[in-house]
């Protein structure tokens, strides 16, 4: 923490706390309520004062208490062993190391407060605890003091609250790093080590929140990528879907069409069928009709005598039998069940016919059925005319029909 004063920089000697930091690393569950920050030099501070301790160690915890947003919360940036041995028995501290403690304070770490204390202890039992108690009713009554406490032999900390009377163990605390001169300053005149011990672990907690962040972000792709896949996939899905529903649609109407085409061609064969039948039965009604004509023909006078002997003798000459067999006309049924009068009109129909004017409710399969009675020469008529869809036709159209060919 820096400022500009007449061109060059000095430390600035007041620190200002009125919002939480940003660059913070969790130590155990925080709850709400009163919140305590340790500086990491602290921090290290803290641990190389206690390491190679071989009886209770006790050190000033020096910072501010929170403003404005940060209200809640007490941050320390500074440390102070005191050099008295026996302090902890004692159960207070003397005034003179108190005000040798002040003087450092005043040249060190200028306008920070006292907010509590810490104490490194080799081994934890019955009696320590209740000097720790002692110490801190004497020393330490002030709401929300800070107690630090550190167990060499476990190698366990612990950090409490002095609330109501009585210290309250905390759940958690937050470690913060910002740029801190005063107790790097301080560090380096004492002559210690300035690095952080926790400069490893802030470096691997950083990476490993830097890693999840970027597995987060993958992920995220990763589900972004495959929803937009999804919709693609769904969208072709349903256009397959309605092409596939238009294309059925169009052959049900062209076999409907078909359909109604046969339907039309079985309904004329049956009036076909109908009108042979009843010209079979005038024939066979003519025919003895006309045999009896024939009998009661009047003879030429010259044929008397002839006539007269045909009866006599009951026999007809050939000639009159050659007559009767050729009378009426040929009205017989071709093989194939049609009458030769039919059977010529629609050959000659598929034979000469070249063209043919579409009218309407025409369809293109009900013309090639009129004209060939075969629905194969569908293509060769689309063909002729260059049509690539059957519903292409339209009324007045004037088709070309191709000769048929047996």
């Amino acid at each position: 923490m820096e400022e500009t004063i007449n061109g060059t920089k000095e430390e600035k000697n007041i620190y200002k706390y009125s919002e939480f930091p940003k660059n913070v690393r969790q130590i155990g569950v925080p709850l709400p309520g009163q919140k305590i920050y340790l500086e990491d030099y602290v921090i290290t501070y803290l641990k190389q004062s206690f390491v190679h301790a071989q009886e209770p160690v006790v050190v000033l915890l020096l910072g501010k208490n929170g403003e404005e947003k940060a209200e809640k919360a007490a941050f320390i940036y500074g440390a102070i062993v005191l050099e008295e041995t026996g302090i902890l028995e004692k159960g207070e501290i003397p005034k003179e190391t108190w005000d040798q403690a002040y003087e450092t304070i005043r040249r060190n770490f200028p306008g920070a407060l006292v907010l509590g204390w810490a104490c490194g202890v080799p081994m934890w039992s019955g009696s320590v605890d209740s000097q720790v108690r002692k110490l801190q009713k004497a020393e330490f009554s002030k709401e929300n003091s800070t107690l630090f406490l550190w167990d060499l032999s476990e190698k366990e900390e612990k950090i409490f609250l002095w609330q109501r009377n009585m210290l309250k163990e905390m759940s958690g605390y937050y470690v913060y790093f910002e740029k801190n001169p005063q107790m790097q300053n301080f560090m380096l005149d004492d002559s210690k080590e300035p690095e952080s011990i926790d400069g490893d672990y802030e470096d691997t907690v950083t990476v490993s929140m830097r890693h999840v962040i970027e597995e987060k972000e993958e992920r995220k792709k990763n589900l972004q990528l495959l929803a937009y896949c999804g919709a693609v996939a769904a969208g072709i899905a349903l256009l397959f879907g309605v092409h596939t529903m238009l294309d059925s649609t169009a052959r049900i109407q062209k076999m409907e069409q078909t359909v109604d085409t046969l339907t039309e061609y079985v309904g004329k064969q049956q009036e076909d069928v109908a009108a042979m039948s009843r010209q079979a039965a005038d024939t066979v009604q003519q025919i003895p009709f006309q045999s009896a004509e024939n009998t009661t023909d009047t003879p030429k006078p010259s044929d008397a005598g002839t006539v007269s002997k045909r009866k006599t003798t009951g026999q007809v000459q050939p000639a009159q039998e050659k007559k009767q067999k050729t009378f009426l006309p040929s009205k017989g049924k071709t093989g194939s069940g049609e009458t030769d009068v039919k059977r010529a009109e629609r050959t000659s129909t598929r034979t000469e016919q070249q063209s043919y004017i579409v009218r309407k409710g025409d369809t293109l399969s009900q013309i090639v059925w009129k004209q060939y009675h075969d629905l194969s020469y569908e293509k060769k008529v689309k063909k002729a005319n260059g049509l690539k869809d059957a519903d292409a036709i339209y009324e007045g159209q004037c088709l070309v029909l191709p000769k048929y060919k047996k």
